[in-house]
């Protein structure tokens, strides 16, 4: 892909409102994408999901490190270099994005982290950075390159890490809880609370249930150096929520219970009355001293 198809294209992907600022000390402002594209830094990632898993390689002449020192690993889509210097981010592009909603499944995330973090090893990348801002690639500032044309699968960049699911879903830390960690720390931390707590909800119901959790949740998110948002925080809690709930035999026995109880009510309430003079009402098949089924098969025969 030339430089200028793979700047077209992390432009089309941007945000409609992303962070942007010409000064990082200054803070950051919002504006519209059109606008946000003449600032040194911008936001390349949407709040809800991710197209990008970036690195801020924080150390002179990186270009050169990763063409000529760092041999078997994969190579960035994009790289954007200071000129001065030749401190850059890189960006490995997603061939799917990595969503982070009320509706978004964990494991994804909880992966992706995993293959952060195995990056930033790799690349001996800041472990600090958080991935919100990034150098604009468009800005005249900066100097773009194109390292690989190919948006890359996640499954594709844990093999070629060699990173399998009882790694990539070890437990971190808090002060681990930057960008996807963030996820990561809340989901599993919230998760081994859960597994005892839920059995203080037997005889509740779930939304009772998933209430607390989403609660518990929020709590762990005030703890983190830059919280996330409610959507995702309340899909991490769905998903513990309802693991928890099923796995707790006592828990789901009564909610299952309360089903068949519902659903047997339902039922006598719709049963018709049988009419008068059916056969139906004078069961004729307990005067032959025969079950009802086997009534109904000699009918069957003999009107065949």
């Amino acid at each position: 892909m030339q430089l200028s198809l793979a700047l077209d294209s992390f432009q089309e992907t941007l945000p409609k409102k992303p962070y942007c600022t010409n000064d990082l000390s200054q803070g950051l402002l919002i504006r519209p994408k059109e606008t946000a594209v003449k600032f040194k830094y911008l936001q390349p990632n949407h709040p809800f999901y991710q197209n990008y898993l970036i690195l801020d390689l924080d150390y002179e002449s990186s270009l050169i490190e990763i063409l000529y020192s760092m041999t078997g690993i994969p190579m960035p889509n994009l790289l954007i270099e200071n000129k001065d210097n030749g401190r850059s981010h890189i960006f490995f592009t997603l061939k799917t994005p990595i969503y982070k909603t009320n509706a978004s499944k964990i494991k994804p995330i909880i992966y992706a982290n995993a293959v952060l973090k195995r990056l930033q090893s790799l690349f001996n990348a800041d472990l600090g950075y958080s991935g919100l801002i990034a150098k604009n690639p468009i800005h005249e500032q900066w100097r773009a390159y194109t390292l690989r044309d190919k948006p890359y699968s996640l499954n594709e960049l844990a093999s070629k890490l060699e990173i399998d699911w009882k790694e990539a879903n070890k437990p971190i830390k808090q002060d681990e809880a930057i960008g996807l960690g963030r996820n990561c720390y809340v989901f599993h931390t919230a998760r081994f609370w859960a597994y005892r707590a839920v059995r203080e909800y037997r005889g509740k119901t779930y939304n009772q249930w998933l209430q607390t959790v989403i609660d518990h949740c929020l709590k762990l998110n005030e703890g983190i150096t830059e919280p996330m948002q409610y959507g995702e925080i309340k899909g991490i809690a769905k998903s513990i929520a309802r693991y928890c709930w099923k796995r707790d035999g006592y828990a789901y026995q009564e909610f299952i219970d309360r089903q068949r109880r519902k659903g047997s009510i339902g039922g006598k309430k719709s049963k018709r009355l049988p009419v008068d003079g059916s056969e139906a009402s004078t069961k004729p098949w307990e005067a032959l001293g025969i079950s009802r089924a086997t009534y109904y098969r000699h009918r069957k025969h003999e009107t065949g």
